[in-house]
């Protein structure tokens, strides 16, 4: 938990990045945003839906699919990936090497794919 010197102290370093920010030339602070702002942005937008989605009613009833599209997206953004390793919510890292770097679905039915077995094992561990 931040004291009030550690929050002051921060906004204070705060303003200062963003004056340096603000006097950069207009094709710096473009290239800023582009490679490093708006990936990151992206990036903590699908860690936190993940994170909404699994602890959301659908979920709560064991209805995995509503996991496919963002576990996929999170999949395919390698810094994503990386974080949600890291994180290693309900033991993301183990999950997806098993489902994708050593090819085992924990449900084995041909019908399901590596991505939809991934999301139905992180319902099972959290709501089952």
């Amino acid at each position: 938990m931040e004291t009030d010197i550690e929050t002051k102290l921060l906004k204070c370093e705060m303003e200062k990045v963003k004056n340096i920010y603000d006097n950069l030339q207009e094709d710096i602070q473009i290239k800023i945003m582009e490679e490093y702002i708006v990936p990151q942005l992206i990036e903590d937008e699908l860690i936190n839906k993940f994170d909404e989605l699994i602890d959301s009613e659908e979920c709560k009833r064991l209805n995995w699919q509503v996991l496919t599209d963002v576990v996929g997206k999170i999949i395919e953004n390698e810094c994503a990936l990386s974080k949600m390793c890291k994180k290693d919510v309900l033991g993301f890292k183990d999950i997806y090497e098993q489902h994708f770097i050593r090819k085992v679905n924990t449900f084995k039915d041909p019908s399901w794919t590596p991505l939809s077995s991934m999301c139905a094992e992180f319902v099972m561990r959290k709501w089952h």
